[in-house]
C-alpha cells in the first residue's frame, strides 16, 4: 500500500517539475525569439508607429536603394575579416608562447590579456583619440617633433584606426583567452620530435602545432567573425568624421533620427541577422563535425625552450600589453584633469574641476547609480537564472533540454544593437509591456539576455564535472530536488557562479550596443551618458566617466580571475 501510494506522489512531482521546466523554456524562447519576430513585423510597417499599422514593402525597397547601405555592408565585412586575420596571426603565436614555452612569468602575461579582454571599448577609444588625433594627439605631436615627419602621420579616425582599436580592446585578447587552454591540452610529443630533428622553433609552431589545432582555430575564427560583425561603439566614434559606416551604426542613426525610422532600422536589422547566420551555421556545423581531442594516452605537457628569444619575445608582449591596458588607463586618467580635452600645451592645463563638476552634475551621479544598480541586479538575476537553466540542461531528463540549450546560445549570435532594437520594439510597441518600458527592469532583462550564452555555458561546464553520487545520496535521504540543488549542487559550483556574477556585473556597467536604444531619462547607465557626451563633443566629463567605468570593470575582472584561479577554473588540466 505504501509503495502504491508513493507512485502517484512521485508521478505528481515529476509532472510538476516538467511543468516548471516547460514554463521556463517558454519564457526563454519568448524573450529570445519575440524581439526578432517583432523586428520582422516592423520591417513591413510603412507608416508612423504611433498610428494604426499599415503594411507594405516600401521600407525594403528604400533600404536597397540606399548607396550607404552597400558601403556599410562592404565596410562591415572587410573590417571584420581584416582585424580577425591580424588577431589570429598574433593570437596563435602569443597563446602558444604562454601555454607551451618557457616565456617568463607567463601566468601574469595571461592575466594581462584577461584584463585587456574586460577593458571597456568606449574609454579605450577615448584614450587612443588622445594619442592618435591628427590635431592634438600626443603620438602625432611627438612624431612631428622628430626630423622624420612634417605632418601628423596617424589618423585614428580612419579604417586603420578602427582596426587598431579593435585589436587593442577585445579582438586579440579573446583569441588568446580561447586558445591558451586548447594549447595547454595538446600533447607535446610531436613538438618534441620536430625539435629533435632540428626544426626551428616557429617552423614547429606553424608546421606541427597549427595543423594539429586547426579544428579549434577554425572555431575561434568563426566565433571571432561573428563577434566582429556585432561591433558598434568604436565604429560610431571613429568612423563618423570620415563617414565610415557599418551596419550597426546605420541602424543606430536611423532609430535616433527625427522622427525615428523604425521601419528602416528593422529592415537593416533583419538583413544584419541574415548576413551573420551563415557564419553561425558554419561554426555550429564545424564544431559538431570535428573532433577536438588532442590528449593521447601517453600525454606529454613538456614546455618548449625559447632559448635566446625568451626575453625579446617577453619584452615585445609586455609592450603590447602596456598599450592594451596601462597606457589607455593612464592617458584617460591624465586627460580627466585637463582643462580642455587634448590641450596639453596650455600655460596651465591642469584642473580638478572636471571631477568636481562631474559629481556635481545630476546626470552623471544618476548614471553612476543606474550603472551600479544595473550591474548588481543583472548579476544577481543572472547567477540565479543561468544556474537554474544549466541545471535543467545537464542534470535533468526534461524532454526539452536540448531545445533549451539551443535557446541559450541564440543571444550570442544576435548583435547587441539588433537585440536591443528588438527589445525596444517589443517593450515600446506591445501594450502589455508598455508599463515597464523606460524602467531599470528593461535594462536588466537586456543585460541578462545578452550574457545568457556565456553564463549558462560556463556553469554548464562546471555541472558536467560533477558526478551523480552526491545528488543520489541526497535524494535517497528524502531530500527534494530543489533542496539538493540548493544545499549540495550549488555550493560545489559556487566559484563558477561567482565568476559569472562578476562578469555580468562588468558587462552591465560597460555595455553600450545592447542598451544604447533602451536607456531613457534617469535610467541611462554611465556607458550611454558617456556615448552621448562623446557624440556631442563634450570630452571632459566623458573622460571622468571613462575612468569610473574602467575602474569598475577591471576590478570585477581581477576579482573574477582570482576566484577562478583559486577554484582551479583557469588552471591547466594535468
Amino acid at each position: 500500500m505504501a509503495v502504491a501510494a508513493a507512485i502517484p506522489m512521485r508521478t505528481s512531482a515529476l509532472d510538476s517539475r516538467s511543468l516548471i521546466y516547460t514554463l521556463v523554456m517558454v519564457v526563454i524562447a519568448f524573450l529570445v525569439l519575440f524581439p526578432i519576430f517583432t523586428l520582422l513585423v516592423n520591417s513591413f510597417q510603412v507608416n508612423e508607429f504611433t498610428e494604426a499599422p499599415a503594411y507594405g514593402l516600401s521600407n525594403w525597397a528604400q533600404v536597397f536603394d540606399e548607396d550607404r547601405l552597400s558601403a556599410a555592408i562592404t565596410n562591415t565585412i572587410s573590417l571584420a575579416f581584416t582585424r580577425q586575420l591580424i588577431a589570429l596571426f598574433f593570437g596563435v603565436i602569443i597563446a602558444w608562447l604562454i601555454a607551451r614555452t618557457n616565456l617568463p612569468i607567463s601566468s601574469w602575461v595571461e592575466v594581462g590579456f584577461w584584463i585587456a579582454l574586460f577593458m571597456p571599448a568606449l574609454p579605450v577609444t577615448m584614450s587612443w583619440v588622445l594619442m592618435g588625433d591628427p590635431n592634438f594627439g600626443v603620438l602625432n605631436r611627438f612624431l612631428v617633433s622628430t626630423p622624420f615627419f612634417d605632418e601628423p602621420p596617424i589618423n585614428i579616425y580612419s579604417y586603420g584606426g578602427i582596426v587598431w582599436l579593435h585589436l587593442m580592446t577585445a579582438t586579440l585578447a579573446i583569441k588568446i583567452f580561447l586558445l591558451v587552454p586548447a594549447f595547454r591540452g595538446m600533447d607535446a610529443a610531436l613538438e618534441d620530435a620536430a625539435r629533435t630533428c632540428g626544426a626551428p622553433l616557429f617552423h614547429t609552431l606553424f608546421k606541427i602545432v597549427v595543423p594539429i589545432m586547426m579544428p579549434t582555430i577554425i572555431v575561434v575564427i568563426l566565433l571571432g567573425l561573428i563577434r566582429s560583425m556585432q561591433a558598434f561603439e568604436i565604429e560610431l566614434i571613429l568612423g563618423g568624421p570620415n563617414e565610415i559606416d557599418v551596419y550597426s551604426t546605420i541602424i543606430y542613426r536611423a532609430v535616433q533620427d527625427e522622427p525615428p525610422l523604425f521601419g528602416i532600422g528593422s529592415v537593416m536589422a533583419m538583413l544584419f541577422l541574415a548576413t551573420i547566420v551563415p557564419f553561425v551555421v558554419l561554426q555550429q556545423w564545424y564544431s559538431a563535425s570535428r573532433s577536438h581531442a588532442s590528449i593521447s594516452s601517453k600525454f606529454s605537457n613538456r614546455i618548449q625552450d625559447l632559448g635566446g628569444l625568451r626575453w625579446p619575445l617577453f619584452i615585445f608582449i609586455s609592450i603590447l600589453l602596456l598599450f592594451m591596458t596601462v597606457v589607455p588607463f593612464v592617458m584617460l586618467l591624465t586627460s580627466s584633469f585637463l582643462k580642455v580635452f587634448g590641450m596639453w600645451n596650455l600655460t596651465n592645463p591642469w584642473t580638478f574641476d572636471n571631477w568636481i563638476e562631474a559629481f556635481d552634475r545630476g546626470d552623471i551621479v544618476r548614471a553612476l547609480e543606474s550603472s551600479l544598480s544595473l550591474g548588481i541586479t543583472a548579476s544577481v538575476v543572472g547567477m540565479i537564472t543561468f544556474s537554474f537553466l544549466a541545471y535543467i540542461v545537464v542534470k535533468t531528463d526534461f524532454y526539452g533540454r536540448r531545445i533549451l540549450d539551443f535557446l541559450t546560445w541564440l543571444p550570442a549570435v544576435i548583435p547587441g544593437l539588433v537585440l536591443g532594437f528588438g527589445l525596444l520594439r517589443m517593450f515600446a510597441g506591445v501594450d502589455i509591456f508598455k508599463p515597464i518600458y523606460g524602467t531599470m527592469s528593461v535594462l536588466v532583462i537586456a543585460v541578462v539576455i545578452g550574457t545568457l550564452a556565456l553564463g549558462t555555458q560556463i556553469i554548464k561546464t562546471s555541472l558536467l564535472r560533477l558526478g551523480p553520487e552526491l545528488e543520489e545520496a541526497s535524494w535517497a535521504a528524502g531530500a527534494s530536488r530543489f533542496y539538493t540543488f540548493r544545499r549540495v549542487v550549488l555550493p560545489l559550483i559556487a566559484p563558477s557562479v561567482a565568476v559569472i556574477g562578476l562578469e555580468v556585473f562588468a558587462a552591465g556597467v560597460s555595455v553600450v550596443g545592447l542598451v544604447a536604444l533602451l536607456g531613457t531619462g534617469d535610467n541611462r547607465p554611465l556607458s550611454i551618458v558617456q556615448l552621448i557626451y562623446l557624440e556631442n563633443g563634450t570630452f571632459e566629463p566623458a573622460a571622468v566617466i571613462g575612468i569610473i567605468i574602467m575602474s569598475l570593470t577591471v576590478s570585477a575582472a581581477l576579482l573574477a580571475r582570482y576566484i577562478g584561479l583559486k577554484a582551479g577554473l583557469g588552471k591547466a588540466e594535468s
